[in-house]
């Protein structure tokens, strides 16, 4: 299983350097999560477990602007991009999003590497719950121990 993300950040709020920076700690983060979990076997249901990871400092006001993204189980979809024209298939995902934003945007800014990467381990474990949405469809797929061995990896890199 592929464990993936889509990011936004906002560069405006936190200045572009740190912005910059803080994209690559995330890519960095995600993708030493996506190593940990690519060679387990969860079931043959999920392919793609993909997150869409808004990091925004929103006015008030202006909240609408970044709805959280309700979890989503696409079993196949064809698509076409309408810029490039190329085939893209969709097939065994399942997509939500996780938002930082307010008071808790302000710390993850402000914090330390390490302590980014721990605001970023407890977002993913509190976001977990979103497996309990799944369709009844899907019948092959450990939810829990997909939630066990995200626990144990982030125990593991003392971000718990």
């Amino acid at each position: 299983m592929e464990f993936s993300l889509a990011l936004t950040i906002d560069a405006h709020s936190m200045g572009e350097s740190e912005a910059q920076k803080k994209s690559l700690l995330i890519n960095d983060f995600f993708g030493q999560v996506n190593s940990y979990i690519k060679d387990r076997k969860y079931g043959n249901d999920i392919y793609q477990y993909l997150v869409s990871l808004y990091i925004v400092n929103l006015p008030k006001g202006y909240e609408h602007l970044h709805k959280d993204f309700k979890p989503k189980y696409t079993e196949y979809k064809a698509l076409i991009n309408k810029f490039s024209g190329d085939k893209m298939e969709i097939e065994k995902q399942f997509h939500y999003s996780i938002k930082v934003t307010g008071e808790r945007f302000k710390e993850f800014v402000s914090a330390s590497e390490t302590q980014s990467r721990k605001i970023l381990a407890q977002e993913i474990l509190n976001s977990l719950s979103n497996l309990d949405a799944l369709p009844k469809k899907v019948k092959d797929f450990d939810k829990e121990k997909l939630k066990s061995d995200m626990k144990q990896f982030f125990k593991e890199h003392d971000l718990v």
